[in-house]
């Protein structure tokens, strides 16, 4: 019984979750369209920071998840990153985000645009790709890449979509780090550590509770060449499975 009772708790966290979600971003959705149509990247930028520094926040507040960021200190704020994390549950991108001290762009998959209003303005403030398409992953680097030159950071999930394996990771895509080696630009680690047992991505199933966030010093990039990619993945596998296995 006691079960059951615990099952439906997490199945209407859930839906309380999800429709807070939706109708937050259904309000600001119209709004940044609006303000981008004035504002341009700048605006976008904005958006972006408001996202992170205030939406996100306050929507895990509103779920009872109490996010610890250990080693914020070691990301300067007014240096240029790729941000790049595990990816577990769709809780997620919030935690992420409200870890990150300055506008990041995130490199979203095309399949979000079927989400309720987050779809359109997921279009607006993000890079979106088509992953089955090589003229749109060709498009969306290229994008990363001026992103990056123009001093913007960037936030990609190097599995490409939630690992719903029993592994600790799944296979790291390339993406990440030829962009990082071609830009010059540091690598920031995100260590997602137990968001599975907030928010568990094989059923509709939430719970309040602590999720907690490692930084680890950011990777140098510098004199690298597309050579050391895989060196410079496995390196970020190692600083997550640092905090992963214990």
């Amino acid at each position: 019984m006691k079960k059951v009772l615990f099952t439906i708790f997490h199945f209407l966290w859930a839906v309380w979750g999800f429709s807070a979600f939706i109708s937050i971003v259904a309000i600001l959705t119209p709004i940044y369209a609006l303000l981008l149509l004035f504002g341009g990247n700048k605006m976008a930028l904005r958006c972006i920071w408001f996202n992170a520094h205030y939406v996100s926040p306050f929507l895990l507040r509103l779920m009872l998840i109490r996010l610890h960021i250990h080693g914020a200190d070691l990301v300067k704020r007014e240096a240029t990153y790729i941000y790049v994390s595990n990816h577990l549950s769709q809780i997620d991108i919030l935690a992420n985000a409200s870890a990150v001290p300055h506008p990041i762009k995130f490199l979203a998959k095309m399949e979000v645009k079927y989400i309720p209003f987050f779809g359109f303005m997921v279009k607006m403030l993000a890079i979106v790709v088509d992953r089955q398409n090589k003229e749109s992953r060709e498009q969306s680097f290229e994008r990363m890449l001026v992103a990056l030159k123009q001093g913007e950071s960037l936030f990609l999930y190097p599995e490409g979509t939630r690992n719903r394996t029993g592994q600790p990771l799944k296979e790291f895509k390339d993406g990440a780090f030829r962009a990082a080696i071609l830009a010059q630009v540091p690598i920031v680690v995100q260590t997602l550590v137990n968001p599975r047992d907030l928010n568990n991505p094989d059923g509709i199933h939430l719970q309040p509770g602590r999720l907690d966030l490692y930084y680890s010093t950011p990777i140098d990039t510098r004199g690298l060449s597309l050579e050391d990619v895989p060196r410079l993945k496995q390196q970020v596998i190692d600083e997550m499975m640092r905090h992963l296995v214990h």
